[in-house]
This record gives structure tokens, C-alpha cells and sequence, in this order.
């Protein structure tokens, strides 16, 4: 497991997007509509299982493996020095990097792809549109850009140790 710095780039105002409201429900073929919010406590099994599917439904929708910048409670529940957390409800990630990093590639409808993966394992193990979302990207620095740093992971499970004490 890799954590990421977020490199911060000059502050800009916030794009209209980001403030806006999540769409209610999402569409599915068949008819099918997901619940709006999730509504499942994902353990770590559970969450395993949930991320591998997407996974695998990333791969065959970019036909080349996929970075998204996890933050969270979701990396609190995976990561195996956190024993104290046995669930979240949803998965943070960084849209904007995520947005930045394809479009650079030449996915022009990276964002519909990804949405399109989300929904679809949403409606597999009965989750809530949500369960996998950027609503905390309001909250983050302006960054584009993550970089992958090592040392943080030595430095955040020896700062957990400490607090365990």
C-alpha cells in the first residue's frame, strides 16, 4: 500500500462542479436504480471483495490499470496496522486528480467510465450510489498532482503506536 502527498498547486477559485450536489440515483440498464446513499457497513472482507470487483471493472473499462488516491476511513479499515476501525460506509477519493491524470492521457470520457464501474459494482453487492465518492474534495487543498511518498507510511504506523500506548 502506497499513501500519496498531495502536491498543492497555486489556489484557484472552485469549480461550480465541485460544490454542486450529487446526483440523487444513478441509472443503471434494466431498469435497476441504486439507492442514493450507501447503507452497508464495509468491513475489511467486505471491502475486499468490493474493490476487487471494481477493480477489475476499472481494467476492462480503461483496458490499463487505474490509480485513484483513497483517503479515510476506508484506508483505516484496510490498512493493517489500524485495528481499531472494522468499517466505513463509503470510499473517499480525489476526483480532481483522478479528472487531471486521464484527461492528460486522452480518456475523454474517463469521468463517465468511472461512474459507469462505480454504479455498476454498486448494483452487484447492493450498495448505495455513494459508496465510492469525492464529496470530500471541497474539503482538500487545490492539488492535481499526488506523488507517492514511502516514508509517510513508517511515519503514520509509528505515530499510531505511540497513541495506541
Amino acid at each position: 500500500m502506497a499513501l500519496y502527498y498531495i502536491h498543492p498547486v497555486p489556489i484557484q477559485p472552485p469549480q461550480p462542479k465541485m460544490w454542486s450536489i450529487p446526483s440523487p440515483v444513478v441509472a443503471l440498464p434494466r431498469t435497476h436504480s441504486l439507492k442514493q446513499v450507501n447503507d452497508i457497513p464495509l468491513t475489511r472482507a467486505l471491502l475486499k471483495r468490493v474493490l476487487n470487483d471494481f477493480s477489475e471493472r476499472l481494467y476492462r473499462s480503461f483496458r490499463r490499470q487505474v490509480r485513484l488516491v483513497v483517503h479515510g476511513g476506508a484506508v483505516m479499515v484496510l490498512h493493517p496496522s489500524f485495528t481499531h476501525r472494522e468499517s466505513t460506509q463509503d470510499v473517499d477519493y480525489i476526483h480532481r486528480a483522478f479528472a487531471a491524470e486521464y484527461r492528460a492521457l486522452g480518456f475523454t470520457d474517463a469521468e463517465e467510465r468511472l461512474r459507469s464501474c462505480i454504479a455498476e459494482t454498486a448494483a452487484m453487492f447492493n450498495l448505495g450510489a455513494d459508496w465510492i465518492n469525492d464529496h470530500a474534495d471541497v474539503a482538500l487543498p487545490m492539488a492535481l498532482e499526488c506523488v507517492p511518498i514511502r516514508p509517510l507510511t513508517v511515519i503514520s504506523v509509528a505515530y499510531l503506536n505511540k497513541i495506541q500506548q
